[in-house]
C-alpha cells in the first residue's frame, strides 16, 4: 500500500481530500462504544518511510497529522500493534517510542504446534503420534539441519506444520466419527512417510539418501519408524513407496498408468506427459494438500516439470464446480497489479464477501512467485499482499478505504526456481502459508523410460519403419541421456559463456527434433 493509499491524498488542483485506509480506521476508533477496546494491527515489514509518518502518533502528542491539516487524537480505548518480521530498517526514533516484544523462532519448536493439532484428533490416535514425535523427531530434524543442505531456508515450525498437514490429509477426517482408530503399525508408517515428505521434501536426492541411511541405521531412531523393506539388489529407495492402512508400504510403480503413444498421428510435443514414478508421486502429494484447501508451492531447477504437474493437477477438476486460473509474476509485478488481477477473477456474493462466480471454487496458480523485485529496504512488497490474501482471506478495498474485501473459496498454488545465485527468495512469512515440495530431476531409469515410450511410439511398424530403425531407437535413448549428462558435467557456465546451462529441456529438444 502506498503512502497516499494508507494515509490519504490531497488533490492539488481542487483541494479535495480523500481519506486513506489507516486514516479511515483511525477515525472509526472515535465512533466506538464506551469501554469498547479497538486494536489496530499493522502487520508487515517496517521501512523508514511510512512509519516516520506515524511519529506524531507514537510520541507524546498521540495524534495523527494528515496532509490536509487534520489532527485526529488517539482514542482512549485504541491500541496500536506493529507485527514485522524484523526492525532492521526502523529508525531509533521509532524503536524508542514502542514497547518491544521479541519472539525468537527457536522458542517455537514442534511441541506446541503438534499438541494444538492433536487436540482435534481422537485420544488413541493422538497418544501414539505424540509418542512417536517425542521419541525421534528432534534428533531427525537436527541431523537434517547439520548434515543436509535445505534447498530453501525454512524454520522448524514450517517443517512441523507441513508434516501435520500431510497427516491430516491421510488420516480419517474429523467428520468420519465412526472410523476406527488406525493401527499403531500404520501410524508408525505414516509418521515415517511424513518425515520423508516433511523434511525430505526440501532436499535433493543425495541428501535424501543421507537422511534414509540415518533413519535406517541410527539405533535411537529406527525402532520408532516402520520403513519400507527394499528387495535385495534393487535400486529403489524409501521415497519410492507410500503407505496404506490395508497393505502397508506399496511401491509408487503400482499407481503409474501405462502410456500409449498414438500410432496414427503425432501429438503436440509439449503436451506429452508420460506418467512415471516421479510425477505420479508429486501429483499425489499435491492432491493430499490441495484437497484440504491449502496452498502448495513447488520449487526446483528449470525443466523439472513444476508448471506441467500443477497444471495437470488443475486439469482434473470439473470446470462446472472448480475453476482454475494461472498467471506469471515478473520483476515488474506490483501489489496493485496482483490485487486487480484477483478482483477480476471474483464477484460479489454478500456484503463485502467476494468469491468465484456461480458459487464455484477456484484455484489460482502463480508461476515464478519469487520474481517480484526486492525494494531498497529488502522487502518483497508484492508477496506481502499475497501473504495477506492467503493468511487473512482478503485485502483492503482501495475504492472504499477502510472496508476489508473478504475472499472465500479461493486457494493458491505456486512454483518457483531454487533461491540463491542471484535469484530472489520469498518472505519467510509467506513460506509458512505453503506446503513446499522440491521437484528433483528424475532418475536415469525414469528419464530413459519416458523417452523410450516417445521414441519407440513414433518409430513404430505402423508408420513403416524397418526393424533395424526400431532397434536403433532403443539404443539411442541411453546414449542421448549419457551425452546430455556428460555435456552438463563438462561444459559448465562461465562469465563469458553464462548460457551454458544444460537442463532436462535440452534433452527433450533433441527428441523433439527427431520426431
Amino acid at each position: 500500500i502506498t503512502a497516499p493509499q494508507m494515509f490519504g491524498r490531497l488533490d492539488v488542483a481542487t483541494n479535495d481530500w480523500t481519506d486513506g485506509i489507516f486514516s479511515t480506521l483511525w477515525r472509526k476508533t472515535h465512533k466506538a462504544r464506551e469501554n469498547e477496546h479497538i486494536w489496530i494491527v499493522l502487520d508487515g515489514p517496517v521501512d523508514a518511510i511510512w512509519i516516520e509518518n506515524l511519529n506524531s502518533v507514537l510520541d507524546d502528542n498521540r495524534s495523527l497529522t494528515l496532509a490536509n491539516g487534520d489532527r485526529i487524537p488517539m482514542a482512549a480505548t485504541c491500541k496500536v500493534i506493529f507485527e514485522p518480521d524484523n526492525i532492521d530498517n526502523a529508525s531509533p526514533a521509532t524503536v524508542s517510542r514502542n514497547g518491544m516484544v521479541f519472539m525468537s523462532s527457536s522458542v517455537l519448536n514442534w511441541d506446541p504446534i503438534l499438541s494444538g493439532w492433536l487436540r482435534t484428533r481422537k485420544q488413541g490416535e493422538a497418544d501414539t503420534i505424540k509418542e512417536l514425535f517425542s521419541d525421534s523427531f528432534q534428533k531427525i530434524y537436527e541431523f537434517s539441519v547439520t548434515s543436509c543442505v535445505y534447498k530453501m531456508k525454512v524454520l522448524e515450525c514450517i517443517v512441523v506444520a507441513q508434516m501435520i498437514r500431510l497427516m491430516e490429509g491421510l488420516l480419517p477426517s474429523k467428520e468420519e466419527r465412526d472410523a476406527p482408530v488406525p493401527k499403531r503399525e500404520y501410524l508408525q508408517g505414516l509418521y515415517a512417510y511424513c518425515i520423508m515428505w516433511g523434511i525430505g521434501a526440501f532436499l535433493e536426492w543425495d541428501d535424501r539418501a543421507k537422511l534414509e541411511t540415518f533413519l535406517r541405521e541410527d539405533k535411537d531412531v529406527k525402532g520408532d519408524l516402520k520403513l519400507p523393506v527394499i528387495p535385495p539388489g534393487s535400486e529403489d529407495t524409501m521415497y519410492d513407496y507410500f503407505v496404506t492402512p490395508e497393505d502397508g508400504w506399496v511401491h509408487w510403480r503400482t499407481k503409474v498408468e501405462d502410456y500409449h503413444y498414438p500410432s496414427d498421428h503425432t501429438p503436440e510435443f509439449n503436451s506429452i506427459l508420460v506418467p512415471n514414478v516421479d510425477n505420479v508421486r508429486t501429483s499425489s502429494l499435491i492432491s493430499t494438500i490441495a484437497n484440504q484447501g491449502r496452498p502448495v508451492l513447488l520449487i526446483g531447477e528449470q525443466g523439472t516439470a513444476k508448471t506441467v504437474m500443477i497444471k495437470g493437477n488443475l486439469g482434473h477438476h470439473d470446470p462446472e464446480l472448480h475453476l482454475a486460473k494461472s498467471f506469471n509474476f515478473s520483476s515488474a509485478t506490483t501489489p496493485l497489479m496482483f490485487q486487480r488481477t484477483i478482483e477480476s477473477y471474483i464477484e460479489k456474493r454478500m456484503g463485502s464477501t467476494y468469491g468465484p462466480p456461480a458459487g464455484k471454487k477456484m484455484t489460482i496458480f502463480i508461476d515464478d512467485i519469487n520474481m517480484p523485485v526486492i525494494n531498497d529496504w529488502g522487502d518483497q512488497v508484492t508477496n506481502e499482499i499475497v501473504r495477506q490474501t492467503s493468511e487473512m482471506g482478503g485485502f483492503y478495498n482501495l475504492e472504499k478505504p477502510g472496508d476489508f474485501t473478504t475472499i472465500v473459496d479461493v486457494q493458491f498454488m505456486a512454483a518457483m526456481i531454487h533461491p540463491g545465485g542471484g535469484r530472489n527468495d520469498i518472505p519467510m512469512r509467506l513460506k509458512r502459508q505453503f506446503c513446499i515440495f522440491n521437484c528433483t530431476l528424475p532418475s536415469n531409469a525414469s528419464i530413459e523410460m519416458v523417452f523410450t515410450k516417445i521414441g519407440c511410439g513414433h518409430y513404430c511398424a505402423e508408420r513403416g519403419f524397418t526393424e533395424s530403425v526400431r532397434n536403433l531407437v532403443v539404443k539411442l535413448v541411453p546414449l542421448t541421456r549419457r551425452l546430455w549428462q556428460l555435456t552438463k558435467g563438462k561444459m559448465l557456465p562461465t562469465p563469458s559463456k553464462f548460457h551454458y546451462v544444460f537442463n532436462l529441456r535440452d534433452l527433450s529438444r533433441i527428441w523433439q527434433g527427431m520426431i
